[in-house]
């Protein structure tokens, strides 16, 4: 029996884990793709946004520049030479033209790199200050207008200059730009709390401060991406996103950096409902894989108890067939003789008054012993007849059945036990009872089992009802008992093959489970009451059957 036990708990957590494996691997297998498309989306969309973004940037720094480079060509067609060599003359352009606040100075310069005017806030530093070895002067009088590096110059702050000749070359119309409104142009390309976004030239030189100040220079990896490049051009490296365009006719490059889990708040969302839907679905599908593989293994256990008890069953019905052929062997054996022990003392009781009474001192007590002698024949003769019924009912069929008669020979059985245990048996028979067509030995097995286990319920002192009554369908027998009673918990399992409450050896647990899979198949069914410290009723029901209806 342990070992069934071990074997139904492996069975089912086997069944268990299958069921659980098989449900749960597709909900992975969609999840993990579910996330990943996730995650592929939202760095597609962030790709996208940094397009858009550092291509509108670029825009709008080369308009700006572009600007600066149409306000000092109108100046140049606008007003001659001499007209802006005039002190007075350049500070009024100067008030005119920085008003946006792009424009820091402006200055007039020949082409041999003296200074013709300024007007600005530098002039202490420039007076007097040539600019024939200056980097961007050189620049301008080849390519006629010139946006500079960041330098320092003779200023000695950080600056970029726009300049630009007159068509004669005859001098350079020279302005700073006011470096923290060209910066300002940057800041919103921010992408990200830690993102970053910067200009560096040809040598990967900074040009605009790194907006979060913690970078002086690019890295080795930086620095590959300063290439020529048509458009703007996306780099993904590891958990960075570099995003690059050129600006300024090729000679600056616009550098966005994103760093991808900052910008991946939508997916870590998705992930996190992902993750739950994962943790809550598990748990279901971990329910109910117990659930059903418990269910099913009760199933198997319970075929397995029927089984069983279907096989004890089968050797019983086989055991008492053997039986009811032995009995009827022995019966008709010992009838015989008692016939002739019956006919002999009939020929001695017929042969006595013939004899002379005063030759026979003792005729009375002959006479009382021949009565004696038939009186226990016939009682052997009834038994042997009992024996003999017993066998017909072995080998019957369903045939028509009182069952005041069927209680009444079952009760004879058990008769000397309830004497012993001083247990009052108390009959309340319908004697209207119809009879039934049934199987009357197979009904026997049932009430002796049923009768015998009230019996021992009760133990001593106690007492047994037994009433037959009928409906105008059914035959219904009450066994009631003035026993302890049956808990709950028993009575959920009392009619378990194998389940037994007595004491080892004295029961196998098959009794009531025999006795309802053979009132299932005589039509009938068996209903419990109990109360536990007064007493259990059971009541077998049986349907009414005529001979026309069993045939």
């Amino acid at each position: 029996m342990a070992d069934k036990q071990l074997h139904y708990q492996n069975l089912t957590k086997l069944l268990a884990a299958g069921f659980f494996i098989c449900g749960i691997i597709p909900i992975l297998i969609i999840a993990t793709t579910s996330i990943y498309n996730s995650k592929q989306v939202a760095i597609k969309d962030l790709e996208v946004t940094a397009s858009q973004v550092i291509q509108h940037r670029q825009d709008v720094i080369n308009n700006f520049l572009d600007h600066q480079i149409d306000l000092l060509t109108t100046l140049i067609n606008l007003y001659p030479l001499e007209y802006l060599k005039e002190q007075n003359n350049l500070n009024q352009l100067f008030q005119a033209i920085s008003a946006s606040g792009n424009i820091v100075d402006l200055q007039i310069v020949d082409t041999n790199g003296e200074q013709l005017a300024y007007v600005g806030p530098y002039r202490e530093q420039v007076i007097g200050k040539n600019y024939r070895d200056q980097p961007w002067f050189s620049e301008v009088l080849v390519r006629g207008a010139h946006v500079s590096d960041i330098f320092s110059g003779y200023r000695k702050i950080p600056h970029f200059v726009v300049a630009l000749t007159d068509p004669l070359k005859r001098y350079v119309l020279r302005t700073t730009i006011n470096s923290s409104v060209f910066n300002s142009l940057l800041r919103s390309a921010q992408i990200g709390t830690n993102g970053d976004v910067f200009i560096v030239n040809k040598a990967g030189e900074l040009q605009t401060p790194s907006l979060q100040r913690n970078i002086t220079t690019l890295d080795a990896r930086e620095m590959q991406l300063i290439r020529h490049h048509s458009g703007p051009e996306l780099i993904l490296d590891d958990d960075t996103f570099h995003a690059t365009t050129w600006l300024n006719n090729g000679t600056w490059l616009l550098m966005l950096k994103v760093r991808i889990p900052d910008m991946l708040g939508t997916y870590d969302q998705h992930l996190n409902r992902t993750l739950v839907i994962i943790v809550i679905t598990a748990t279901l599908f971990f329910i109910i894989a117990v659930f059903l593989s418990r269910f099913i293994v009760a199933h198997v256990a319970k075929a397995d108890r029927e089984a069983a008890a279907l096989d004890q069953q089968m050797a019983h019905i086989e055991k008492m067939a053997n039986i009811g052929r032995l009995a009827a062997g022995v019966a008709h054996e010992i009838n015989n003789p008692l016939q002739m022990i019956l006919a002999q003392a009939g020929w001695i009781e017929e042969l006595l008054p013939e004899e002379d009474p005063t030759a026979l001192k003792n005729l009375d007590e002959y006479q009382a012993t021949i009565k004696k002698i038939k009186h226990h024949v016939e009682r052997a003769a009834t038994i042997t007849h009992r024996l003999l019924g017993f066998a017909r009912k072995i080998s019957a069929e369903q045939e028509q059945v009182q069952i005041n008669e069927v209680v009444e020979e079952t009760l004879s059985f058990l008769e000397k036990e309830a004497k012993h245990n001083n247990i009052d048996v108390d009959l309340q028979l319908d004697p209207q009872l119809p009879a039934t067509m049934t199987e009357g030995h197979r009904l026997q097995q049932i009430l002796l089992n049923l009768i015998d286990n009230a019996l021992d319920a009760v133990g001593h002192d106690g007492r047994v009802s037994i009433t037959t009554s009928h409906t105008a369908n059914k035959i219904a027998i009450q066994i009631a008992d003035t026993g302890p009673g049956i808990p709950p918990e028993v009575m959920k399992r009392m009619w378990d093959p194998f389940f037994t409450t007595k004491e080892q050896g004295k029961g196998t647990g098959l009794g009531l489970a025999i006795s309802q899979n053979i009132i299932r198949t005589l039509g009938g069914s068996i209903d419990v009451e109990s109360k536990v410290g007064e007493g259990t009723v059971f009541t077998v029901k049986i349907p009414i059957k005529s001979l026309q209806q069993n045939t």
